[in-house]
């Protein structure tokens, strides 16, 4: 992996341009997953709460050698601790063995506007007290998105939504690129549902790269960050060489018509988790 390379956000930090996603994994096996991460270059580790294995994240940190201010520490808050932000926060922290995140985002919208606000604006008040370098949001829509500005005079400063080529959500990122807002992809690979596409396929020989490579740099050109997640080392060490070569214009208008216009993540405007 070459030199890690950052996107600059609106507040004046700086977030790497790919990150390590940790769903779905635990004990031991996310503890080996994030090293190895931090190995092959990595330095965006994406967490949240509800994950169950924020602990496991810490431990890996840890044994480490990396600086900790070389290391971008990202989680979320989930719905059921809107009222409760500064304990959920001090549990994140404990358990990622830090005493500050580079990011802190709500998870989900929910149905309740009001609660949302009053969440958000508990993000806004930590963020003053030097616990949270930057604060934003997670799948939240271009609606929910203009009443926080209009609540508190700023969008947040990141949007972290299901985003691939299947669904590749083309309103609501070029509306958050309008808006300042860095877009952040997981689901990036769609859990390997683009292996086997031949034009893919096509194109990742042409750079003797593989589709997932392909479909990863894809996001990095259209300056969305993916948080693709693997627990093999092999292919974690794969998703991190994609800053050595690139797409043409072309290419990328060919990706973007694998389009199908259907999520397979939560409804933002339903769920209530």
């Amino acid at each position: 992996m070459e030199e890690v390379k950052y996107w600059q956000m609106t507040d004046g930090n700086s977030i790497p341009r790919l990150g390590y996603g940790c769903f779905n994994c635990f004990g031991q096996e996310m503890v080996s997953a994030v090293r190895w991460a931090v190995k092959y270059g990595y330095r965006y580790i994406d967490s949240a709460s509800c994950y169950q294995n924020e602990a496991e994240v810490g431990q890996a940190v840890a044994a480490s050698d990396i600086p900790r201010q070389e290391l971008f520490l990202l989680s979320k808050l989930w719905l059921t601790d809107y009222e409760n932000v500064e304990a959920a926060l001090s549990k994140t922290l404990r358990d990622l063995g830090t005493d500050y995140l580079d990011a802190y985002l709500l998870h989900w919208p929910g149905t309740d506007e009001s609660r949302r606000l009053k969440a958000y604006e508990k993000l806004l008040c930590l963020q003053q007290k030097g616990v949270l370098k930057s604060i934003g949001v997670s799948n939240f829509l271009p609606g929910q998105l203009d009443k926080i500005q209009a609540e508190f005079g700023k969008y947040p400063v990141i949007n972290q939504i299901e985003c691939h080529p299947y669904y590749p959500q083309k309103e609501l990122t070029e509306y958050c690129r309008q808006k300042g807002i860095q877009v952040i992809g997981y689901r990036p690979l769609n859990r390997g549902a683009y292996l086997t596409n031949p034009m893919l396929c096509q194109m990742a020989e042409k750079y003797g790269k593989t589709p997932s490579q392909v479909i990863l740099r894809w996001h990095v050109e259209k300056k969305q960050i993916p948080i693709p997640k693997s627990a093999k080392q092999e292919r974690i060490r794969e998703n991190s060489e994609i800053f050595d070569f690139s797409l043409t214009a072309e290419e990328i208008k060919q990706i973007n018509r694998l389009e199908r216009g259907s999520r397979a993540g939560n409804n933002p405007l339903t769920f209530n988790g």
